[in-house]
């Protein structure tokens, strides 16, 4: 199979934090349906995987450094927003994530290009304009303890797309 559409390297989450993402996003972004999870590849940093190539490659390659640079564990530090963006966010500690990245990053997989610089973060509300009910509400909002990555999966969030690989 070849890498034809949009492909993301996800860490997807368990626990707590589920609930109240899926609450914040049903009442934020109702018609939006993605996976609860923190992007590894493909929303900031590194781009997406480059269309062109071949999945079980990609998989093979990025295999042995999940194995090596994976974790279970996510400490979320606070609830921010992205400046100038209505999109608020749940921030977890940088450490392993910009570890597990720039593994990722030094591959020799293809990805497009991004134009930010990685940020890992978990979305609560999409959206190009802060409100004044959502900063009341993010901002009087606790970051939840901690949580578990339940795995990290290659997703392409198109219609009739989804999870096409689970580390």
């Amino acid at each position: 199979m070849i890498v034809d559409h949009p492909t993301y390297l996800i860490s997807e989450l368990a626990g707590d934090v589920v609930a109240l993402v899926k609450e914040m996003r049903q009442r934020f972004n109702p018609n939006h349906d993605w996976p609860v999870d923190i992007t590894i590849a493909g929303s900031s940093g590194i781009g997406t995987i480059k269309e062109g190539q071949d999945i079980n490659e990609v998989i093979k390659a990025f295999q042995p450094i999940i194995d090596l640079h994976g974790f279970a564990e996510v400490t979320f530090a606070s609830v921010s927003r992205f400046p100038n963006t209505g999109i608020y966010y749940l921030a977890p500690e940088r450490g392993n994530f910009d570890a597990l990245h720039k593994a990722i990053a030094g591959s020799e997989i293809q990805f497009n290009y991004n134009q930010w610089p990685y940020n890992p973060h978990c979305t609560l509300r999409a959206g190009s304009e802060p409100t004044d009910e959502c900063d009341l509400l993010f901002k009087s909002m606790s970051a939840p303890g901690n949580s578990m990555i339940e795995c990290f999966s290659l997703y392409q969030p198109y219609s009739g797309g989804g999870r096409v690989h689970r580390f």
